[in-house]
């Protein structure tokens, strides 16, 4: 194993996305992720630009920016076999992000029930 990647995710303002329909990434905040990454060694290879669902209600513009770096001789070896423990990792943050998602919506979905039956029940008074 020669290069190794890293994948980020830099998102544009949630509040503008959020109450203006629209948000933007800021040219200084990607600039300095760049930089960022750029002094830890890391050269981006590939930047591709998606929307993500945030908050239930609006999508946010993100750009998933992918980073690799070389790996130096003398540490190929034990890091080729921490690849697969690496996905392992990977794999199990990505489930538990997923559960904590979903319990969140079922929370929304019961909290917005039984604040409409209060609501109701209070108008019928």
């Amino acid at each position: 194993m020669e290069y190794e990647y890293k994948v980020i995710d830099v998102a544009d303002g949630a509040i503008s996305s959020a109450l203006l329909g629209e948000g933007r990434i800021e040219t200084a905040v990607l600039e300095a992720y760049l930089n960022a990454m750029a002094a830890e060694g890391w050269r981006m290879v590939f930047m591709a630009n998606v929307l993500q669902r945030h908050l239930v209600v609006s999508d946010r513009e993100t750009l998933m920016v992918t980073f690799e770096r070389r790996i130096p001789e003398a540490e190929r070896e034990a890091r080729a076999q921490r690849v697969i423990d690496d996905i392992i990792v990977a794999e199990d943050q990505s489930r538990s992000v997923g559960r904590k998602a979903a319990a969140g919506a079922a929370g929304l979905v019961v909290g917005s029930a039984v604040l409409g039956a209060i609501l109701s029940s209070s108008g019928e008074e």
